[in-house]
């Protein structure tokens, strides 16, 4: 996160896990607390306000939500981030041959 640029009040590291955790890769009860995704995200945001979040990240995160608000519409959870991760090594790799 800190390398992608997030940036927060206090750069809390747990906070920032649970951030990235839901926005980028899964949501479930367990995850959440039993708090509905949005309101626990604002909660997020009040335990460490967020100052900065890269533009380019927002729709990847706008994504990732709704497919998984669409999975879970059919009863079929997954971690965007497993389904991701060929992709995102590939990509990385390319920018680190760049």
């Amino acid at each position: 996160m800190e390398e992608a640029g997030y940036r927060s009040q206090r750069m809390d590291k747990d906070i920032m896990y649970k951030f990235a955790r839901v926005a980028y890769d899964e949501d479930n009860e367990e995850l959440t607390e039993g708090t509905h995704i949005q309101l626990y995200m604002e909660e997020l945001h009040n335990k460490d306000p967020v100052h900065h979040l890269p533009q380019q990240y927002i729709m990847a995160s706008r994504v990732s939500i709704l497919l998984r608000g669409l999975g879970h519409a059919v009863h079929q959870s997954r971690s965007v981030a497993k389904a991701w991760k060929e992709i995102a090594v590939k990509a990385l790799e390319e920018e680190e041959k760049n």
